[in-house]
């Protein structure tokens, strides 16, 4: 059975690399920031439909050679090696410089493409010049709808995100209701503030007039204000009701301190709030103080039996 199976994905990498081969300019760039992916990559290289599409990963210093070995079944892919962990941000913007197409995927390394969501959000696009970003449906393997929309942040919605302490204490809160749009009509296409940068098309001409991702922002958030600089400029984001993606959610960092993920979590949301809410010296304190009991909320919420 094992080596049926072998075989089975042997042949599929064969036929991936035929079909994977031919050099006509692509439609769609897909922009795969990585750091330690393991076998993940390999699973999401593989979903990524081939016609009209090039793939760039972008390896931010991984060192479990995983990149190495997903290059030799993927030799379609164009390989970028930045030798340290940069963000996502900055991995992401050093893809879009190479890019290609007329529309860039920016996608996760945890992600698995599904083809006819894919195909049908891209067509919902270019249907419309006003279009600069859009999503679909992303699920978890289990089938659960993952929460992948957001409205733009004010003060508060930052507390109320999906895994936050509060949202764990309080999950029915209008706060987070509103902010996680739990009120959206998931069946019909909606104009929306954010869509999450784990699977994000996104048009090029939009995304270089904007100067691309903030490099500020290390990973998180950074998407949220690209939507934000986007919306501001005259750009529209939208949800799309097909399911485009596959997400294998926190499989890629289960090796990181999720106290350093939080910590970039809510610098993010603090240079956001900054940023696009110019608050005076007061406040700014607030926030850093916001921030702070944030991290240790959720160090002890960790620390709880479950």
């Amino acid at each position: 059975m094992v080596t049926s199976r072998r075989m089975q994905a042997e042949g599929k990498k064969q036929i991936l690399r035929s079909r994977c081969s031919v050099k006509d300019l692509p439609l769609v760039s897909v922009v795969i920031p990585a750091y330690n992916p393991g076998k993940l990559l390999e699973r999401c290289l593989a979903s990524i439909p081939c016609k009209g599409t090039e793939v760039i990963v972008v390896d931010n210093g991984s060192k479990d050679g995983s990149v190495e070995r997903a290059k030799k079944d993927f030799p379609h892919a164009r390989l970028i090696f930045l030798g340290r962990n940069t963000g996502f941000a900055f991995a992401c913007n050093r893809g879009a410089e190479l890019a290609k197409g007329e529309v860039i995927l920016f996608l996760n390394q945890d992600a698995e493409v599904i083809e006819k969501g894919y195909r049908s959000t891209l067509e919902f696009l270019l249907a419309d010049k006003r279009r600069g970003i859009a999503t679909g449906k992303v699920t978890y393997p289990d089938g659960r709808l993952q929460e992948t929309l957001r409205r733009f942040p004010g003060y508060l919605s930052f507390l109320f995100g999906r895994r936050t302490p509060l949202r764990r204490l309080f999950p029915q809160a209008r706060w987070s209701r509103r902010y996680m749009y739990q009120d959206l009509d998931m069946s019909l296409p909606q104009r929306i503030d954010v869509c999450t940068g784990m699977f994000m098309f996104v048009r090029k001409q939009m995304f270089s007039k904007l100067g691309g991702f903030d490099e500020g922002f290390f990973f998180y958030v950074e998407d949220t204000d690209l939507c934000k600089r986007a919306a501001d400029s005259g750009w529209e984001t939208w949800f799309v009701p097909y399911k485009v993606a596959l997400h294998h959610v926190g499989e890629n960092i289960q090796g990181i301190d999720r106290t350093y993920v939080k910590m970039h979590h809510y610098k993010g949301a603090y240079r956001y709030l900054v940023k696009h809410k110019r608050p005076g010296p007061v406040l700014k304190g607030l926030l850093w103080l916001g921030a702070g009991i944030s991290i240790v909320a959720h160090l002890a919420l960790n620390r709880i039996p479950r």
